[in-house]
């Protein structure tokens, strides 16, 4: 049933992470044209090294608090190293004793249409002016008098359409447009940092560093125009 789900991939681990299932959707999207080319493989082997940390860590999390991690949407890297909008869900595999043996998960490509699951017409205003305004500061409170909600109902209906705060909606914005600037312009980090809205190169790096797991200068090398 689940290698039915259209353009969802669903996957099982077993303790030590390795892949124990995969539906076709999960191995298409690596390339791959069946599921014998993944079995006992582990992500290090299947993506490149900063994705498959973040999924290692997502991993041990589960197993260790023994509770899923969901809706996680994060930006993450293809093999050609553009990033897209991805939303996780993984949840703790139990034996009959109650001991988490592994991990079930599945994967599915955020696109623009599940930003607004609820059909919350006043976030997608405030989604639209992130999106068309990245590097412009935005006052949350002055936005939710605009729209007609309190600041707190803001923050509850933004997390509710897309499992993200406004602010890490509007950081994550930011860093998608900086790794397209950084493939494809030669501008310095520096300036890209401030074109942004970052204040300085130091805040622009560690902002990327947490949602793509390496520096600006790291991704630039891997994937930029030279």
């Amino acid at each position: 049933m689940m290698g039915a789900l259209e353009g969802i991939s669903f996957f099982v681990k077993d303790r030590t992470f390795r892949l124990i299932f995969a539906n076709p959707f999960f191995f298409r999207r690596l390339g791959l044209k069946s599921e014998d080319e993944l079995l006992g493989k582990d992500d290090f082997e299947l993506f490149p090294e900063p994705l498959a940390k973040k999924f290692r860590i997502d991993d041990e999390t589960v197993i260790k608090s023994r509770q899923p991690l969901i809706r996680l949407v994060e930006l993450f890297l293809n093999q050609q190293g553009i990033p897209a909008w991805y939303q996780t869900n993984k949840f703790p595999i139990f034996n009959r004793s109650g001991k988490a043996i592994g991990v079930v998960g599945t994967v599915q490509k955020y696109e623009k249409s599940l930003f607004h699951p609820t059909r919350d017409r006043r976030i997608e205003i405030l989604i639209t002016q992130f999106r068309q305004a990245i590097a412009k500061p935005i006052s949350i409170s002055n936005m939710a008098k605009q729209i007609g909600l309190s600041h707190r109902q803001l923050n509850r209906r933004f997390k509710i359409a897309t499992g993200l705060s406004p602010q890490q909606f509007q950081v994550r914005s930011r860093i998608e447009k900086a790794c397209e600037l950084l493939r494809d312009s030669p501008k310095q980090l520096v300036e890209i940092g401030f074109e942004l809205g970052f204040c300085d190169q130091s805040a622009f790096t560690a902002q990327f560093r947490k949602c793509m797991s390496m520096t600006p200068r790291q991704y630039r090398s891997q994937y930029g125009l030279s």
